[in-house]
């Protein structure tokens, strides 16, 4: 089923200055964006960064509105009229939402870069003095004022409490209604800001989410950071016990027990820890069997209980023999089954379509046979309405993903050419739909992107380079 994913019509670029090793970059992000480069070359610092800017975003996690814009005033006062009148109503224009989606962008860049950025990378908050980060949006106020129309429509439907309904012209605010407080009407200026400022920026993905590179050791480590934890608590009462309070607490914990771990590596860690608590939830992509390409991949699925995660053998493979059988759990697995242990409990319990993947690495610990069926894994995701952003050193990825752009293009005979190739048409990969960057010189240079796949100028050098040498080893020693 070869499904038609269009392209962004509003697409999402981000801008950065002085992050790490990249001094000047920006990143449009496709259905399918690709980071490559040299080690150090700032990718890692890239996907980090896009990653918690989108967090603390859609999360509504960034703390309390900064005040002193236009758009934070003409929100304040919204609610203040909404609280004297009961419902609020008020005319919105074009100019209007383009005005309050600048001003917000604004706003919450210069407060990420100052307040969220270093505590991403886990680290002094002078390490990124000189950072600056901004999200760029086009303006093409009509094409918002619908999508803002669609979405208020649709949230009201699916939440009775939601606070807003937009009919293109007017918006009007409404209490929100708290059932736990006996059918309370209430008008919060944070609620009504969050759900605004989701309002103004619907191009963004529904939900983000990362696997890290570090992402192999969390399987083996995860029991032993609950051991530390628990001891933490233990700690925390023998310092009450003793009559420790205030800043002598905080400065013997903070000595004990302080995390140097980046932000992805935390929520990495969270997520493990939460894959038993997943189990009898179904992702909206359920129905999907996204999960089921890494089956295939493994040979093997995974399952969790309450005392481990287990990786065993497929009992449906009739050409494998009892003997051959396993259950073992994931720390003694291969590292490559530990790698996509959470992506499998991710595909199958929480992915949702226009949901943004973040993979650092993906082909870690892959060999190049299961490198190319990644590719084409990343390709059903894609199809299957899921946002992906790698980063990657894999030559034999990306060679799989130039052959399935070329599979998306008509040609002669493609059915037979694609049957005696092994590809379905889940395979496919409409150019059109992806981004492509090398990190490199402190930047990001954008790849050419055809009919005929991407073209990455760092993978050819090498590769030329070695089959130069080879070919004059060769001569010399049959010589």
């Amino acid at each position: 089923m070869n499904r038609q994913v269009q392209p962004s019509e509003a697409p999402v670029r981000f801008r950065f200055e002085n992050l790490g090793p990249v001094k000047d970059a920006e990143v449009e992000l496709g259905s399918l964006t690709i980071i490559v480069g040299r080690n150090n070359t700032g990718k890692t610092y890239v996907a980090y960064t896009i990653y918690s800017f989108l967090k603390h975003f859609l999360l509504n996690r960034w703390g309390r509105m900064p005040r002193g814009s236009r758009y934070s005033k003409w929100v304040e006062s919204l609610v203040a009229d909404a609280r004297t009148n009961g419902v609020y109503e008020c005319r919105l224009s074009s100019e209007d939402i383009q005005s309050h989606r600048s001003e917000l962008l604004c706003e919450y860049s210069g407060f990420f870069a100052d307040a969220l950025l270093a505590g991403t990378f886990s680290t002094r908050k002078d390490s990124f003095d000189r950072t600056k980060v901004s999200l760029q949006l086009p303006s093409s106020p009509s094409g918002i004022k619908d999508k803002m129309e669609s979405l208020t429509q649709l949230s009201s439907q699916q939440d009775p409490r939601y606070p807003f309904q937009f009919d293109g012209t007017h918006l009007r605010i409404y209490p929100q209604i708290d059932y736990t407080e006996g059918m309370q009407y209430t008008f919060d200026l944070e609620y009504i800001a969050d759900e605004y400022r989701r309002l103004l920026v619907p191009e963004l993905p529904s939900a983000v989410s990362i696997f890290s590179a570090e992402r192999f050791g969390v399987s083996l480590f995860y029991k032993e950071l609950d051991f530390a934890k628990n001891q933490l608590i233990e700690l925390l009462q023998k310092l009450s016990d003793r009559g420790y309070s205030g800043d002598d607490v905080l400065y013997l914990i903070s000595d004990y027990a302080s995390s140097r771990y980046t932000l992805p590596i935390k929520d990495n860690i969270k997520f493990t820890r939460s894959i038993a608590d997943l189990r009898s939830d179904e992702a909206e992509l359920f129905s999907e069997k996204l999960f089921e390409r890494i089956e295939t991949l493994m040979d093997g699925s995974y399952s969790a209980s309450d005392d481990e995660l287990r990786f065993q053998s497929l009992p449906h493979l009739k050409s494998r023999s009892n003997d051959s059988n396993f259950s073992i759990p994931i720390h003694l697995a291969s590292s490559s089954a530990r790698g996509l242990c959470d992506l499998y409990f991710f595909l199958k319990h929480q992915v949702r379509r226009n949901h943004l993947l973040i993979i650092d690495e993906p082909e870690g610990h892959l060999d190049t046979a299961n490198q190319v069926q990644l590719a084409r894994m990343l390709a059903h995701l894609v199809q299957a309405g899921v946002r992906i952003l790698i980063t990657t050193h894999s030559d034999y990825l990306l060679k799989e993903i130039n052959n399935l752009i070329m599979l998306s293009r008509d040609f002669k005979d493609k059915e037979s050419v694609q049957n005696s190739l092994g590809y379905s048409e889940e395979d496919f990969l409409d150019p059109a739909l992806i981004r492509a960057y090398t990190a490199e010189r402190g930047g990001l240079t954008s790849c050419e992107v055809d009919s005929l796949g991407i073209d990455f100028p760092v993978f050819d050098q090498v590769i030329n380079t070695i089959n130069r040498a080879s070919i004059e080893l060769t001569t010399r020693v049959d010589d």
